[in-house]
Protein backbone atom coordinates (compact mmCIF):
# COMPACT_ATOMS: atom_id res chain seq x y z
CA UNK A 1 0.00 0.00 0.00
CA UNK A 2 1.55 3.24 -0.87
CA UNK A 3 2.37 5.57 1.97
CA UNK A 4 1.55 8.84 -0.20
CA UNK A 5 -1.54 10.88 1.20
CA UNK A 6 -3.69 10.88 -1.12
CA UNK A 7 -4.94 14.69 -2.28
CA UNK A 8 -8.09 15.77 -1.65
CA UNK A 9 -10.02 17.45 -3.98
CA UNK A 10 -9.67 21.10 -4.74
CA UNK A 11 -12.33 23.00 -3.33
CA UNK A 12 -14.66 25.01 -5.83
CA UNK A 13 -14.93 28.78 -5.70
CA UNK A 14 -18.67 29.12 -4.57
CA UNK A 15 -20.34 31.30 -7.17
CA UNK A 16 -21.32 34.96 -6.64
CA UNK A 17 -24.66 35.32 -6.07
CA UNK A 18 -26.92 36.49 -8.98
CA UNK A 19 -27.26 39.95 -8.67
CA UNK A 20 -31.10 40.89 -9.12
CA UNK A 21 -31.98 43.53 -12.40
CA UNK A 22 -31.24 47.29 -12.07
CA UNK A 23 -32.57 50.50 -13.25
CA UNK A 24 -29.50 52.41 -14.42
CA UNK A 25 -28.66 55.18 -16.60
CA UNK A 26 -25.46 55.64 -18.50
CA UNK A 27 -23.67 58.41 -17.52
CA UNK A 28 -20.14 58.39 -19.36
CA UNK A 29 -18.51 55.73 -22.49
CA UNK A 30 -15.85 54.12 -20.71
CA UNK A 31 -12.25 53.22 -21.91
CA UNK A 32 -13.07 50.04 -24.10
CA UNK A 33 -15.96 51.71 -25.64
CA UNK A 34 -18.74 50.43 -23.08
CA UNK A 35 -21.43 52.61 -21.46
CA UNK A 36 -20.73 53.07 -17.91
CA UNK A 37 -23.41 53.25 -15.39
CA UNK A 38 -23.36 53.12 -11.42
CA UNK A 39 -25.49 50.35 -9.29
CA UNK A 40 -27.20 51.05 -5.91
CA UNK A 41 -24.14 49.79 -3.97
CA UNK A 42 -21.95 52.07 -6.02
CA UNK A 43 -20.69 49.56 -8.16
CA UNK A 44 -19.34 50.84 -11.80
CA UNK A 45 -21.33 48.47 -14.45
CA UNK A 46 -20.24 48.36 -18.33
CA UNK A 47 -23.32 47.93 -20.75
CA UNK A 48 -22.11 47.59 -24.53
CA UNK A 49 -23.73 50.17 -27.58
CA UNK A 50 -24.86 52.31 -25.11
CA UNK A 51 -24.80 56.21 -24.40
CA UNK A 52 -24.71 58.97 -22.00
CA UNK A 53 -28.21 59.43 -21.47
CA UNK A 54 -29.56 55.73 -21.93
CA UNK A 55 -31.93 54.44 -19.47
CA UNK A 56 -32.78 50.70 -19.38
CA UNK A 57 -33.22 47.94 -17.23
CA UNK A 58 -29.89 46.02 -16.90
CA UNK A 59 -29.18 42.07 -15.67
CA UNK A 60 -25.56 42.36 -13.83
CA UNK A 61 -22.95 40.22 -15.07
CA UNK A 62 -19.38 38.88 -14.68
CA UNK A 63 -16.58 40.63 -12.78
CA UNK A 64 -14.91 43.24 -15.86
CA UNK A 65 -12.10 45.20 -14.71
CA UNK A 66 -13.04 47.57 -11.78
CA UNK A 67 -16.47 46.91 -12.22
CA UNK A 68 -19.39 44.54 -13.69
CA UNK A 69 -20.62 43.50 -17.03
CA UNK A 70 -24.34 44.38 -17.73
CA UNK A 71 -27.16 42.66 -20.57
CA UNK A 72 -29.81 45.22 -21.88
CA UNK A 73 -32.84 43.88 -20.14
CA UNK A 74 -35.54 46.46 -21.21
CA UNK A 75 -35.07 49.85 -22.72
CA UNK A 76 -36.33 52.92 -20.94
CA UNK A 77 -34.79 55.85 -22.65
CA UNK A 78 -32.64 56.14 -25.65
CA UNK A 79 -30.35 58.92 -26.17
CA UNK A 80 -29.87 60.12 -29.92
CA UNK A 81 -27.50 58.03 -32.16
CA UNK A 82 -25.96 57.07 -35.62
CA UNK A 83 -27.33 54.82 -37.23
CA UNK A 84 -24.46 51.52 -37.80
CA UNK A 85 -23.12 51.18 -41.05
CA UNK A 86 -22.67 47.39 -40.52
CA UNK A 87 -25.02 44.72 -40.09
CA UNK A 88 -23.17 42.65 -37.40
CA UNK A 89 -22.93 45.73 -35.48
CA UNK A 90 -23.89 44.57 -32.07
CA UNK A 91 -22.75 40.81 -32.39
CA UNK A 92 -18.59 41.52 -33.90
CA UNK A 93 -16.44 42.75 -31.48
CA UNK A 94 -15.06 45.41 -33.57
CA UNK A 95 -16.11 48.98 -33.92
CA UNK A 96 -17.34 49.46 -30.84
CA UNK A 97 -18.25 53.29 -31.43
CA UNK A 98 -20.57 53.22 -34.50
CA UNK A 99 -23.97 54.41 -32.57
CA UNK A 100 -21.72 57.63 -30.67
CA UNK A 101 -23.14 60.72 -32.98
CA UNK A 102 -20.11 61.82 -34.68
CA UNK A 103 -19.28 65.16 -32.39
CA UNK A 104 -19.36 63.39 -29.26
CA UNK A 105 -17.67 60.56 -31.14
CA UNK A 106 -14.33 62.90 -32.08
CA UNK A 107 -15.02 64.98 -28.14
CA UNK A 108 -14.41 61.09 -26.69
CA UNK A 109 -11.36 59.93 -28.93
CA UNK A 110 -9.44 63.07 -27.55
CA UNK A 111 -11.01 62.50 -23.83
CA UNK A 112 -9.38 59.46 -24.36
CA UNK A 113 -6.30 60.80 -24.25
CA UNK A 114 -6.59 64.03 -21.95
CA UNK A 115 -7.66 60.80 -19.48
CA UNK A 116 -4.60 58.97 -19.69
CA UNK A 117 -2.35 62.09 -18.98
CA UNK A 118 -4.51 63.58 -16.56
CA UNK A 119 -3.17 59.97 -14.52
CA UNK A 120 -0.37 60.73 -14.87
CA UNK A 121 -0.49 64.66 -13.61
CA UNK A 122 -0.28 65.92 -16.62
CA UNK A 123 -1.97 68.44 -18.66
CA UNK A 124 -1.95 69.55 -22.24
CA UNK A 125 -4.06 71.63 -24.55
CA UNK A 126 -4.59 69.05 -27.23
CA UNK A 127 -4.74 69.45 -31.42
CA UNK A 128 -8.07 69.01 -33.24
CA UNK A 129 -8.48 65.13 -34.07
CA UNK A 130 -7.15 63.92 -37.26
CA UNK A 131 -9.11 61.29 -38.75
CA UNK A 132 -8.36 58.59 -41.77
CA UNK A 133 -11.35 57.69 -44.21
CA UNK A 134 -13.34 54.67 -43.14
CA UNK A 135 -12.60 52.52 -46.19
CA UNK A 136 -9.04 52.29 -45.64
CA UNK A 137 -7.65 49.51 -43.46
CA UNK A 138 -4.88 47.52 -45.69
CA UNK A 139 -4.09 45.18 -43.42
CA UNK A 140 -6.55 42.89 -41.00
CA UNK A 141 -6.55 39.24 -39.56
CA UNK A 142 -9.83 37.55 -39.80
CA UNK A 143 -10.77 34.29 -38.51
CA UNK A 144 -12.35 30.93 -40.41
CA UNK A 145 -14.03 28.32 -38.69
CA UNK A 146 -15.51 25.38 -40.32
CA UNK A 147 -18.65 24.15 -39.87
CA UNK A 148 -21.10 21.22 -41.29
CA UNK A 149 -22.79 24.07 -43.10
CA UNK A 150 -19.84 25.62 -44.33
CA UNK A 151 -17.39 28.05 -43.58
CA UNK A 152 -17.89 30.89 -40.87
CA UNK A 153 -15.39 34.03 -41.94
CA UNK A 154 -15.19 37.29 -39.87
CA UNK A 155 -14.06 38.52 -36.46
CA UNK A 156 -14.71 37.46 -33.20
CA UNK A 157 -17.71 38.35 -30.98
CA UNK A 158 -16.79 41.02 -28.25
CA UNK A 159 -15.65 39.41 -25.31
CA UNK A 160 -15.54 36.04 -27.07
CA UNK A 161 -13.83 33.62 -28.99
CA UNK A 162 -16.81 32.71 -31.10
CA UNK A 163 -16.46 33.72 -34.76
CA UNK A 164 -19.34 36.12 -36.16
CA UNK A 165 -19.84 35.39 -40.15
CA UNK A 166 -20.27 38.40 -42.43
CA UNK A 167 -19.82 38.82 -45.86
CA UNK A 168 -17.01 41.86 -45.54
CA UNK A 169 -15.94 44.38 -43.30
CA UNK A 170 -16.96 48.38 -44.70
CA UNK A 171 -13.43 49.64 -42.81
CA UNK A 172 -11.30 47.64 -45.51
CA UNK A 173 -9.16 49.06 -48.23
CA UNK A 174 -10.79 47.71 -51.98
CA UNK A 175 -7.77 45.91 -52.27
CA UNK A 176 -8.76 43.77 -49.34
CA UNK A 177 -12.40 43.88 -49.73
CA UNK A 178 -12.69 42.29 -52.64
CA UNK A 179 -10.68 39.29 -51.23
CA UNK A 180 -13.35 38.66 -48.42
CA UNK A 181 -15.44 36.76 -50.59
CA UNK A 182 -12.61 34.84 -53.02
CA UNK A 183 -10.87 33.80 -49.77
CA UNK A 184 -13.66 31.90 -47.90
CA UNK A 185 -14.71 30.03 -51.19
CA UNK A 186 -10.85 29.01 -51.69
CA UNK A 187 -10.98 28.26 -47.52
CA UNK A 188 -14.32 25.63 -48.06
CA UNK A 189 -12.22 23.79 -50.95
CA UNK A 190 -9.23 23.14 -48.78
CA UNK A 191 -10.40 22.93 -44.73
CA UNK A 192 -13.02 20.32 -43.18
CA UNK A 193 -15.08 20.88 -40.19
CA UNK A 194 -14.19 21.49 -37.17
CA UNK A 195 -10.98 22.99 -38.14
CA UNK A 196 -9.79 27.03 -37.85
CA UNK A 197 -7.29 29.58 -39.01
CA UNK A 198 -6.40 32.85 -38.84
CA UNK A 199 -6.15 34.66 -42.14
CA UNK A 200 -3.74 37.81 -42.06
CA UNK A 201 -4.15 39.56 -45.54
CA UNK A 202 -1.95 42.69 -45.96
CA UNK A 203 -2.12 45.68 -48.99
CA UNK A 204 1.12 46.99 -49.04
CA UNK A 205 0.11 49.29 -52.16
CA UNK A 206 -1.99 48.41 -54.94
CA UNK A 207 -0.84 44.99 -56.56
CA UNK A 208 1.50 44.01 -53.70
CA UNK A 209 -0.73 42.04 -51.43
CA UNK A 210 0.41 39.22 -48.54
CA UNK A 211 -1.87 36.36 -47.62
CA UNK A 212 -0.67 34.39 -44.43
CA UNK A 213 -3.04 31.51 -43.11
CA UNK A 214 -1.98 30.41 -39.61
CA UNK A 215 -3.22 27.38 -38.94
CA UNK A 216 -2.95 23.51 -37.82
CA UNK A 217 -3.41 21.90 -41.18
CA UNK A 218 -0.44 21.05 -43.11
CA UNK A 219 0.46 21.35 -46.81
CA UNK A 220 0.46 18.76 -49.01
CA UNK A 221 0.60 18.61 -52.58
CA UNK A 222 -3.20 19.29 -53.87
CA UNK A 223 -2.96 22.32 -50.95
CA UNK A 224 0.08 24.02 -52.41
CA UNK A 225 -1.56 23.65 -55.94
CA UNK A 226 -4.78 25.34 -54.77
CA UNK A 227 -2.48 28.44 -53.09
CA UNK A 228 -1.07 29.05 -56.46
CA UNK A 229 -3.98 28.65 -58.63
CA UNK A 230 -5.56 31.26 -56.38
CA UNK A 231 -2.91 33.25 -56.23
CA UNK A 232 -2.58 33.37 -59.73
CA UNK A 233 -6.37 33.94 -60.04
CA UNK A 234 -6.43 36.88 -57.62
CA UNK A 235 -3.11 38.41 -58.66
CA UNK A 236 -1.60 37.75 -55.06
CA UNK A 237 2.00 38.65 -54.53
CA UNK A 238 2.82 36.44 -51.87
CA UNK A 239 0.77 33.31 -50.32
CA UNK A 240 2.48 32.05 -46.90
CA UNK A 241 1.32 29.13 -44.59
CA UNK A 242 1.74 29.00 -41.07
CA UNK A 243 1.91 26.06 -38.80
CA UNK A 244 1.78 26.84 -34.92
CA UNK A 245 5.31 27.25 -33.12
CA UNK A 246 7.10 28.07 -37.06
CA UNK A 247 7.62 31.04 -38.61
CA UNK A 248 5.19 31.64 -42.26
CA UNK A 249 6.55 29.55 -44.88
CA UNK A 250 6.37 31.39 -48.29
CA UNK A 251 3.99 29.05 -50.89
CA UNK A 252 4.03 31.28 -53.63
CA UNK A 253 5.68 34.44 -54.29
CA UNK A 254 5.05 35.68 -57.78
CA UNK A 255 6.90 39.41 -57.28
CA UNK A 256 7.98 41.59 -54.45
CA UNK A 257 5.75 42.69 -52.07
CA UNK A 258 6.63 46.31 -52.25
CA UNK A 259 5.95 49.21 -50.36
CA UNK A 260 6.95 52.82 -51.24
CA UNK A 261 7.93 55.41 -48.54
CA UNK A 262 9.84 58.50 -49.22
CA UNK A 263 12.22 57.89 -51.71
CA UNK A 264 12.69 54.40 -50.91
CA UNK A 265 10.71 51.07 -52.26
CA UNK A 266 10.96 48.79 -49.88
CA UNK A 267 10.81 44.74 -50.18
CA UNK A 268 8.22 44.09 -47.91
CA UNK A 269 9.54 41.04 -45.43
CA UNK A 270 6.68 37.92 -44.66
CA UNK A 271 4.64 38.72 -41.98
CA UNK A 272 6.06 41.98 -41.47
CA UNK A 273 4.50 45.17 -40.24
CA UNK A 274 3.26 48.46 -41.48
CA UNK A 275 0.50 51.10 -40.39
CA UNK A 276 -3.32 50.30 -40.56
CA UNK A 277 -4.16 52.70 -43.66
CA UNK A 278 -1.78 54.64 -45.40
CA UNK A 279 -3.51 57.89 -45.02
CA UNK A 280 -3.23 57.25 -41.42
CA UNK A 281 0.95 56.89 -42.24
CA UNK A 282 0.78 60.03 -43.70
CA UNK A 283 -0.85 61.57 -41.04
CA UNK A 284 1.77 60.26 -38.85
CA UNK A 285 4.62 61.40 -41.08
CA UNK A 286 3.68 65.03 -41.59
CA UNK A 287 3.23 65.29 -37.63
CA UNK A 288 7.31 63.59 -37.14
CA UNK A 289 8.36 65.92 -40.40
CA UNK A 290 6.63 68.94 -38.20
CA UNK A 291 7.91 67.95 -34.97
CA UNK A 292 11.11 66.96 -36.14
CA UNK A 293 11.99 70.40 -38.00
CA UNK A 294 14.90 71.04 -39.16
CA UNK A 295 17.23 68.88 -36.78
CA UNK A 296 19.90 67.19 -39.32
CA UNK A 297 20.67 64.49 -37.09
CA UNK A 298 17.73 62.32 -35.91
CA UNK A 299 17.35 59.15 -34.06
CA UNK A 300 14.49 56.47 -35.23
CA UNK A 301 13.80 53.78 -32.73
CA UNK A 302 11.32 51.06 -32.87
CA UNK A 303 12.09 52.27 -36.44
CA UNK A 304 10.29 48.92 -38.27
CA UNK A 305 10.40 48.63 -42.04
CA UNK A 306 11.42 52.65 -41.83
CA UNK A 307 7.88 54.41 -42.06
CA UNK A 308 9.50 57.66 -40.61
CA UNK A 309 13.28 56.71 -41.56
CA UNK A 310 13.49 56.76 -45.63
CA UNK A 311 10.78 60.05 -45.42
CA UNK A 312 13.61 62.13 -42.75
CA UNK A 313 16.14 61.12 -44.89
CA UNK A 314 14.24 61.57 -48.18
CA UNK A 315 15.13 65.17 -47.38
CA UNK A 316 18.49 64.85 -46.53
CA UNK A 317 18.51 64.25 -42.84
CA UNK A 318 20.58 61.71 -40.76
CA UNK A 319 18.72 58.90 -39.07
CA UNK A 320 20.40 56.45 -36.88
CA UNK A 321 17.89 53.28 -36.87
CA UNK A 322 16.97 50.71 -34.37
CA UNK A 323 13.89 48.04 -34.38
CA UNK A 324 14.42 44.52 -32.59
CA UNK A 325 13.06 43.04 -35.72
CA UNK A 326 15.74 41.58 -37.77
CA UNK A 327 13.68 41.01 -41.55
CA UNK A 328 12.38 44.40 -41.24
CA UNK A 329 15.90 45.96 -40.58
CA UNK A 330 17.80 44.08 -43.45
CA UNK A 331 14.35 45.10 -45.56
CA UNK A 332 15.32 48.61 -44.46
CA UNK A 333 18.97 48.61 -45.11
CA UNK A 334 18.65 47.22 -48.57
CA UNK A 335 15.73 49.42 -49.79
CA UNK A 336 18.10 52.51 -48.39
CA UNK A 337 21.14 51.24 -51.12
CA UNK A 338 18.47 50.80 -53.80
CA UNK A 339 17.29 54.12 -53.40
CA UNK A 340 20.86 55.51 -53.06
CA UNK A 341 20.41 56.45 -49.41
CA UNK A 342 22.77 54.34 -47.58
CA UNK A 343 24.91 57.16 -46.38
CA UNK A 344 21.76 58.88 -44.47
CA UNK A 345 20.06 55.56 -42.65
CA UNK A 346 22.63 54.14 -40.35
CA UNK A 347 20.44 50.84 -39.20
CA UNK A 348 21.16 48.00 -36.38
CA UNK A 349 18.98 45.48 -34.78
CA UNK A 350 18.25 46.17 -31.20
CA UNK A 351 16.21 44.93 -28.32
CA UNK A 352 14.98 48.57 -26.63
CA UNK A 353 12.96 47.13 -24.38
CA UNK A 354 16.05 45.13 -22.69
CA UNK A 355 18.90 46.82 -23.78
CA UNK A 356 17.92 50.62 -24.45
CA UNK A 357 19.94 53.06 -26.04
CA UNK A 358 22.00 54.85 -22.97
CA UNK A 359 21.78 58.25 -22.91
CA UNK A 360 25.46 58.84 -24.00
CA UNK A 361 24.49 56.92 -27.45
CA UNK A 362 22.58 60.38 -28.16
CA UNK A 363 25.54 62.48 -27.98
CA UNK A 364 25.49 64.94 -31.43
CA UNK A 365 21.89 63.83 -31.81
CA UNK A 366 19.27 66.72 -32.98
CA UNK A 367 16.24 64.67 -32.30
CA UNK A 368 14.89 61.63 -31.27
CA UNK A 369 11.55 59.72 -32.71
CA UNK A 370 9.85 56.67 -30.94
CA UNK A 371 7.15 54.41 -31.78
CA UNK A 372 6.98 51.36 -29.73
CA UNK A 373 4.76 48.76 -29.46
CA UNK A 374 1.94 49.14 -26.81
CA UNK A 375 3.65 48.37 -24.10
CA UNK A 376 5.31 51.77 -24.65
CA UNK A 377 9.36 52.67 -24.18
CA UNK A 378 9.31 52.76 -20.37
CA UNK A 379 13.05 51.95 -20.10
CA UNK A 380 14.33 53.90 -23.16
CA UNK A 381 12.48 56.74 -22.14
CA UNK A 382 14.34 56.80 -18.98
CA UNK A 383 17.57 56.81 -20.79
CA UNK A 384 15.82 59.64 -23.10
CA UNK A 385 14.91 61.81 -20.33
CA UNK A 386 18.92 62.27 -19.60
CA UNK A 387 19.98 62.82 -23.33
CA UNK A 388 20.96 66.19 -24.67
CA UNK A 389 18.86 65.94 -27.96
CA UNK A 390 16.66 69.54 -28.29
CA UNK A 391 14.04 67.73 -29.28
CA UNK A 392 11.62 64.14 -29.17
CA UNK A 393 8.86 63.11 -30.68
CA UNK A 394 6.46 60.09 -28.99
CA UNK A 395 4.17 58.29 -31.39
CA UNK A 396 1.93 55.78 -29.74
CA UNK A 397 -1.12 53.46 -30.15
CA UNK A 398 -2.22 53.81 -26.35
CA UNK A 399 -2.10 56.42 -24.53
CA UNK A 400 -2.34 54.66 -21.20
CA UNK A 401 1.57 54.44 -21.91
CA UNK A 402 1.97 57.10 -23.85
CA UNK A 403 1.33 59.30 -20.80
CA UNK A 404 3.70 56.97 -18.50
CA UNK A 405 6.42 57.68 -20.97
CA UNK A 406 5.74 61.36 -21.22
CA UNK A 407 6.01 61.73 -17.62
CA UNK A 408 9.14 60.34 -17.49
CA UNK A 409 10.53 62.62 -20.33
CA UNK A 410 8.65 65.56 -18.47
CA UNK A 411 10.40 64.62 -15.35
CA UNK A 412 13.83 65.02 -16.82
CA UNK A 413 13.32 68.15 -18.12
CA UNK A 414 11.25 68.54 -21.29
CA UNK A 415 8.24 69.93 -22.05
CA UNK A 416 5.51 68.83 -24.22
CA UNK A 417 5.20 71.47 -27.00
CA UNK A 418 2.27 70.16 -28.89
CA UNK A 419 0.19 66.63 -28.57
CA UNK A 420 -2.18 65.46 -31.69
CA UNK A 421 -4.55 62.41 -31.28
CA UNK A 422 -4.88 60.77 -34.41
CA UNK A 423 -7.98 58.32 -35.19
CA UNK A 424 -6.48 55.39 -37.00
CA UNK A 425 -8.82 53.01 -35.92
CA UNK A 426 -12.39 54.43 -37.04
CA UNK A 427 -15.29 53.60 -34.92
CA UNK A 428 -12.98 51.06 -32.30
CA UNK A 429 -11.95 52.82 -29.03
CA UNK A 430 -8.67 52.39 -29.68
CA UNK A 431 -6.50 56.01 -30.66
CA UNK A 432 -3.29 56.89 -31.37
CA UNK A 433 -1.27 60.00 -30.47
CA UNK A 434 2.03 62.21 -31.78
CA UNK A 435 3.30 64.31 -29.08
CA UNK A 436 6.10 66.55 -29.24
CA UNK A 437 8.86 67.58 -26.77
CA UNK A 438 11.52 70.28 -26.53
CA UNK A 439 14.41 70.97 -23.69
CA UNK A 440 14.64 74.60 -23.31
Amino acid sequence: MSSKRRRRPARRAKPEPKRPAETVEITKIAQQGDGEGTLADATRIFVPLTLPGDVMRVQPGAKRGDGIAGSILEWIEQAPRKDPICNVYGSCGGCQLQHVPEADYQTWKSDAVRTALARHGLSVELSPLRQVPLNARRRATLSLVMTADGPVLGFNGAYSDRVIGMDGCPLLAPALADLWVPIRAFCASVFTAPMRADIRMTAAQPGSVEIVIATDKELDLGLREAIAAFSETHDIARFCWQLPGTPPEPVVQRRPVLLAIGKAEIEFPVGGFLQPSSEGESVLQSLVMDGVGKAKKVADLYCGIGTFAFVLASTGKHVMAADDSAPQIAALDQAAGRAGLGGHIGAEVRDLKDSPFEAAAFAGIDAVVFDPPRAGARAQAECLADCGAATIVAVSCNPATLARDLRILVDGGYRIDSLTPVDQFPMSYHVEAVAVLRRD
